[in-house]
């Protein structure tokens, strides 16, 4: 199905439906409620955006450690998106039936800007663990909150494990093609509803990209850069 060795994929928005920006700030709001602390707004917001460069900031009038009010963030985080797995949402997308034909020309990995926890979380719900030969999402502290996607990190780890450059990146945002770049390898861009409108002028453009509500067909090569399809 496929002339890479390797095709590994984002996950929120691509492979399952994205959560609910309210699980974010509630994860923030209750990760300093932990502290005994009532946050300001913007403070709730930096931390449920992960804005690493502001946690300082977001921290000092309180007095807390950012590597303390991180790691409640993301364990809380995980915590709500388990439960929102359990009671049936995060639901998979109807295409992804199509990773088991992939799988048997290429090995699969998935590299997800949520929590690794909540990427466990995922696979073993839906019981994706024997389609990917490795997974990875970002470490619950400020470090690893800082390298997500544009950073390749993650990405990166996941190559090693697959043994192969000979890779195409799956996902649905500017910093999913940007990470790719960054690895040296070939990205898609899946076109979803949330993403009508969604601008990728002035970015890295993806080798190849996808419209339509099931990813059917309509993939372009990029010139010469691009070298390969599904």
């Amino acid at each position: 199905m496929t002339d890479y060795d390797a095709v590994v994929f984002d996950m929120d928005g691509v492979l399952v439906h994205r959560s609910d920006a309210d699980v974010f700030r509630r994860a923030a709001r209750e990760a300093f409620a932990a502290f005994g602390v009532e946050p300001a707004d913007e403070h709730v917001e930096a931390f449920a955006w992960t804005r690493v460069d502001e946690f300082a900031d977001a921290c000092a009038p309180y007095d807390l450690d950012p590597e303390a009010v991180i790691a409640e963030r993301e364990a809380r985080s995980a915590a709500i998106q388990r439960a929102v797995l359990a009671a049936g949402g995060k639901a998979l997308y109807d295409d992804v039936d199509a990773l088991e034909s992939l799988g048997d020309g290429a090995r699969l990995g998935l590299v997800s800007n949520n929590q690794h926890a909540t990427v466990e979380a995922v696979v073993d719900a839906h019981g994706l663990g024997e389609l990917f030969a490795t997974a990875y999402g970002r470490d619950p502290t400020v470090a690893g909150v800082a390298r997500r996607k544009p950073d390749p990190h993650y990405l990166e780890r996941a190559l090693a494990d697959l043994g192969t450059r000979n890779a195409l990146y799956v996902g649905d945002s500017r910093v999913d093609v940007a990470a790719a770049a960054a690895a040296g390898v070939d990205s898609a861009f899946v076109w979803r509803d949330h993403r009508e409108g969604y601008d990728l002028e002035g970015r890295s453009r993806p080798t190849r990209w996808r419209r339509s509500r099931r990813c059917r067909a309509r993939a372009r090569d990029r010139g010469e850069h691009g070298r390969r399809g599904i």
